[in-house]
């Protein structure tokens, strides 16, 4: 089935509130797969026209990066592509090793590419992947917001990453509002600074999923061993979680017993790397669990999470 094939998934979206909404999740989901998508085949127009945007933009790609935004009267939504498996690869795992490298994952100021009040260290790979395509980005997201709709940004995998660089740019550098962020297996991005800058200024509108046990989210590890000073990374955010059994849960207990029961450095990372997990994908882990539970709340099988 193709996306204009299937029922749209922004039928059910509020654009008029920050608060946690199972429908915005999943419609956001969406966008993130969208994203993924060739542009330039016919489905990609008729998916976006059929949800609600009749003007959209696929911005260039910037070393490997893609942003997509959607304009419609009420929302504009900037997805962000996550990495894309060489077609040629025998798994269906990206190729994530190249987060991991000293020149990547070394942190740089977050004002050195975007101005503002001083935030704290973020990921050089990360902000100069999203730096690269800032300028067309913003410019578009400004030719859109005419009539004062809200804006929500979403990604899956360095997807994730990117949106939550860009809320931050959004944020403190041009102070443009954001109602939601939701972001779907996300990498660390930044240092414990930029992490609690990030929670006291739009905490509250960014909700991240984890997906049992998918190792991307734990990545770069809290603790990013470097020559001569050991880089500490965090998460920022309302973290969403479904266990083995594909339940969701918002208590933090989760993400910790995460935390614990599954080892993460930087000398285990290649193995990790290598072996196919299926709970960071996109289709059928995270819009499938979404999909799920919105089903089982509907059907009264399930409790609605809350705060």
């Amino acid at each position: 089935m193709s996306f204009s094939q299937e029922p749209n998934p922004f039928g059910n979206f509020i654009p008029n509130t920050s608060r946690w909404n199972a429908y915005n999740a999943l419609a956001l989901a969406r966008a993130s797969d969208l994203a993924y998508q060739d542009p330039n085949a016919p489905l990609f127009g008729e998916a976006a026209k059929s949800w609600g945007f009749p003007q959209f933009k696929v911005l260039p790609v910037v070393d490997d990066i893609r942003a997509v935004v959607m304009r419609s009267q009420q929302e504009i939504i900037v997805a962000f592509r996550g990495t894309v498996v060489p077609k040629n690869q025998s798994t269906d795992w990206p190729d994530l090793s190249n987060w991991m490298t000293d020149f990547e994952a070394l942190q740089t100021p977050f004002t050195t590419y975007f101005g503002g009040p001083e935030v704290g260290q973020v990921h050089k790979g990360f902000i100069e992947a999203l730096f690269g395509v800032w300028p067309s980005l913003l410019d578009a997201v400004k030719q859109f917001q005419d009539s004062g709709q809200t804006l929500w940004v979403t990604g899956h995998s360095l997807g994730g990453a990117l949106a939550v660089l860009a809320t931050a740019a959004f944020t403190f550098a041009n102070r443009m509002p954001v109602n939601g962020l939701y972001t779907y297996g996300q990498p660390r991005v930044g240092c414990l600074t930029f992490c609690t800058m990030c929670d006291s200024h739009f905490g509250d509108q960014h909700f991240r999923f984890v997906n049992d046990k998918d190792i991307v989210t734990r990545v770069p590890p809290r603790i990013f061993v470097h020559f001569p000073e050991p880089e500490f990374y965090g998460h920022s955010g309302k973290v969403l979680f479904f266990d083995n059994k594909h339940v969701l849960h918002t208590d933090e207990h989760w993400w910790n017993a995460f935390l614990i029961n599954v080892s993460v450095g930087t000398q285990a990372l290649p193995t990790m790397f290598n072996a196919p997990i299926a709970d960071h994908n996109l289709e059928n882990g995270y819009i499938a669990n979404i999909s799920t539970y919105i089903s089982n709340v509907a059907a009264g099988t399930t409790k609605p999470v809350e705060w």
